[in-house]
This record gives structure tokens, C-alpha cells and sequence, in this order.
């Protein structure tokens, strides 16, 4: 069979899975079942066309997959091409990053996620189409305060909840949700060492699989929080970022720099000077199509 294109790969699976009526959350079962373990996650990007199995236990997930859906083999595998070149050309075409490809010191947040009994492959899901986030910083230049807002869609039937992680300088004393729009705080949990926190928001309604929904949250710091950067993760591409910094208009950064960084462990690369808004105190960065990885303001007073 010819190997054809990964979005051609995707729409077969999708219409296969369509066809058996079993939902995402099944067939991951099933598969876990035989042994070949597959994320929910992962099978959402690879029926999106957004990823395509290539390590080998993958492709065996896949022969799998065609027997739990009734295919006849080789109908999903023949679909699949050459394995794609590895290196960083991978990342600014656009493809997916996983968890420990994005943060520094990935163990810590998998430790935070673990207290929780949440998995690395949850911070993906669903899918964030659109993020604006707003960190507050006070007159004695700590981050007092964070405002998130998503356009998120739902990667698989019955998605419910979105989990939310935070590296503080230090974590004298819980953080605090101030308020939610469409979602409702449900638990939290925090790995002191790391000081890495982590919050579980559950949806106002429950969300089909292609399902879009607006939320927003904002949470409040532990005082004395002495980063002097701020910034949000990307897995997949994206609608558009923008992060923003809100000062006291009497401590004033001396220069705000914008920068990207494409994958953990990697320089970052400045964007510019972040735009100011005298009347607001406010720097913002903002980027449309964004690629995965780490964007964000860094600052310094002097």
C-alpha cells in the first residue's frame, strides 16, 4: 500500500473510530488492556492529522488499533510514511512538543501532576485555541497575581476539567483562586521543593469532542513572589498568545524584553521590546500562529 500523507492517516482513523462507535476513553482502555498503551490525547492528535505514530511501540499500538476497530490490517499502518527527521526544523514546522520538551525541570511537574493522580499528557487537553494571560506585579516589584482566559476545544467526548500549572519563587502559603467564568475551582495540589503548583478547574458544562467553550480564572499568589520573568507553554500550535504585565505605575521596570523559546533547554530568542501602555502600566507581547513552546516577558529594574 502506498504511504500516504499523516492528515490522510488521520481522517482514516477518524472515520474508523466513528465507525466502531467507541469513544476515545474506550479504545485507550482497550489498548492499555493489550499492553500497547495510548494516551487519549494521543489518539485525538492522531485522528486531527496534528501528530502520527512513529516510535515503535506506537506503531504497534496502531496494528492494534485496527483489530479493535475491525479493520483489516495494514488498512491504518499502510497509511503511514518514512519516519519524519528529528531536530529543531521539527519544532518550526509546527509540531506537537510533549511536556518534557517544554518545561525546565520536567520531573518537578510531573511530581506536582503525580499528587494530584494526574498524568503529563492532561496538560494538553482540550486543546487551548487562544490564550491571554495578565501576571500583576505590585509596588514592591513581586507578582501578586495572575488572570488567565482560553478559548479552549474539546479533544474527545465528555471532557470535563483542565488542569492549570504554576512555578512559584516560593510558596510561603497556598495560592488562591479569586474568581472563575465558565469553570469552578475543584482541587489543588502543590510541590513545595519546586514550589510547582497545580490546579484542577472543572467545566461548567461537560463538552462534546470538537466542543468549543471560553473560560477565565484568576489566582493570587503567595506574597513575595521575586521571578522576574513570566510566561505560558505551548504543546501545538495555536490561534494566538498574548501575555501581559500590569506594574505599579510607581515601580516601573527599567526595560521589558519579549522572547520565545522553543523548546526546554534551548536559548531564548528575543522578540523585541515588549509594547508599553503608559495609561495602563502595562506591557504586552503578543503573537498570532504561535509555534510550541515557552512564551514570555522578562524584566529588569536597574
Amino acid at each position: 500500500m502506498t504511504s500516504l500523507a499523516p492528515a490522510e492517516f488521520g481522517a482514516a482513523l477518524r472515520a474508523a473510530i466513528e465507525r466502531s462507535g467507541l469513544s476515545l476513553s474506550e479504545i485507550s482502555r482497550r489498548l492499555r488492556d493489550q499492553e500497547k498503551p495510548v494516551s487519549i490525547s494521543a489518539l485525538s492528535y492522531w485522528q486531527n492529522g496534528e501528530n502520527r505514530p512513529e516510535r515503535a511501540s506506537s506503531l504497534a499500538a496502531v496494528t492494534a488499533l485496527e483489530e479493535i476497530l475491525g479493520q483489516p490490517p495494514e488498512t491504518l499502518t499502510g497509511l503511514l510514511g518514512p519516519r519524519r527527521p528529528r531536530g529543531r526544523w521539527t519544532v518550526r514546522a509546527g509540531h506537537v512538543l510533549t511536556y518534557d520538551q517544554v518545561w525546565r525541570r520536567p520531573e518537578e511537574v510531573v511530581r506536582a501532576l503525580a499528587k494530584m493522580d494526574v498524568t503529563p499528557d492532561e496538560l494538553d487537553t482540550p486543546q487551548r485555541l487562544s490564550q491571554n494571560v495578565c501576571y500583576r506585579v505590585d509596588g514592591d516589584g513581586h507578582q501578586e497575581s495572575i488572570r488567565v482566559r482560553r478559548l479552549i476545544r474539546a479533544d474527545h467526548d465528555d471532557t470535563s476539567r483542565f488542569v492549570f500549572v504554576s512555578r512559584c519563587s516560593s510558596i510561603t502559603q497556598p495560592p488562591v483562586v479569586l474568581f472563575t467564568e465558565g469553570c469552578r475551582p475543584a482541587r489543588f495540589r502543590a510541590d513545595v521543593p519546586s514550589s510547582t503548583c497545580v490546579f484542577e478547574f472543572a467545566l461548567d458544562r461537560t463538552l462534546a469532542a470538537g466542543e468549543l467553550a471560553a473560560v477565565e480564572f484568576g489566582v493570587r499568589f503567595p506574597p513575595g513572589q521575586t521571578n522576574r520573568h513570566a510566561q505560558i507553554a505551548l504543546y501545538r500550535p495555536a490561534r494566538e498568545i498574548v501575555v501581559q504585565l500590569a506594574f505599579d505605575p510607581g515601580c516601573l521596570p527599567r526595560r521589558c524584553t519579549a522572547f520565545f523559546q522553543p523548546r526546554s533547554g534551548l536559548p531564548r530568542e528575543e522578540r523585541g521590546e515588549a509594547k508599553f501602555d503608559q495609561d495602563t502600566s502595562t506591557f504586552q507581547f503578543i503573537t498570532l500562529d504561535p509555534l510550541p513552546g515557552q512564551y514570555g516577558i522578562q524584566w529588569s529594574w536597574a
